[in-house]
């Protein structure tokens, strides 16, 4: 049975980032319940800012919200 992990995040994120997330998130899988890797998913869904809400707020009115760590200078 295959362990599944779905991340829903803004769009926009660079790829690498993205990618180092799901190996990070599919090793710790692996470890945690001690799994062969080929019994690990990890989706990524990237949602534009016209899809959700946060705080009664639609995401595209904040902007801030949906910035790379690069374009805040971290």
């Amino acid at each position: 049975m295959p362990y599944m992990c779905n991340i829903q995040m803004p769009m926009g994120k660079p790829k690498e980032l993205i990618e180092k997330t799901m190996v990070e998130v599919s090793e710790v899988l692996i470890r945690n319940f001690e799994t062969k890797p080929k019994q690990v998913r990890v989706i990524v869904d990237e949602l534009p800012q016209n899809r959700y809400i946060i705080g009664g707020v639609m995401a595209s009115e904040m902007p801030e919200f949906c910035k790379c760590p690069s374009e805040k200078g971290l």
